[in-house]
């Protein structure tokens, strides 16, 4: 099956749930979905052959109030990689865990927890995996956050000390 007869395939399924999509070349899909669907679509994808993940991750955009969470998963059957995203409110940032139906996302959702402080509901094992265990959140905040204060960390050009 190629990225294109699979999304017709996720359009027909998911209708106006799948907000966006792009496919790069013949290996890989970029889609867009709304957040209501994350765990529905997720297990679509295992049982379609996506069972390797790659990736899982967050981006800040704090302008606009919202991270924008993404994971990839490559297909052994298929050969082609997907990278599903989907928003959620920054000022609450929470999602549920999909250990449940890829174990392989564990520590992906760990070190997305860990350094952008996305709770991540049912997850077995969130405890640091980066971070000093000793690492004071409510001080010193999420790292990857874009409104984290590096220069807290860093000393001036030049300076020795």
């Amino acid at each position: 099956m190629s990225p294109s007869e699979f999304i017709n395939i996720l359009k027909e399924r998911f209708g106006d749930k799948i907000l966006s999509y792009k496919i790069q070349g013949d290996k890989r899909i970029i889609v867009k979905i709304d957040s209501s669907i994350v765990e529905g679509f997720a297990s679509f994808l295992k049982e379609s052959g996506f069972d390797m993940p790659i990736t899982m991750g967050a981006t800040d955009f704090i302008k606009n109030k919202v991270f924008e969470i993404f994971y990839g998963i490559w297909s052994s059957q298929h050969d082609f990689v997907i990278l599903f995203k989907y928003d959620i409110p920054r000022d609450n940032p929470r999602i549920k865990t999909l250990v449940n139906i890829w174990s392989g996302v564990q520590k992906f959702e760990r070190e997305t927890w860990e350094l952008l402080g996305i709770n991540i509901d049912g997850h077995p094992n969130l405890k640091p995996l980066l971070l000093p265990e000793d690492w004071n959140y409510e001080e010193e905040g999420y790292p990857l956050r874009k409104d984290f204060n590096l220069k807290r960390y860093i000393a001036p050009w030049g300076d020795e000390s």
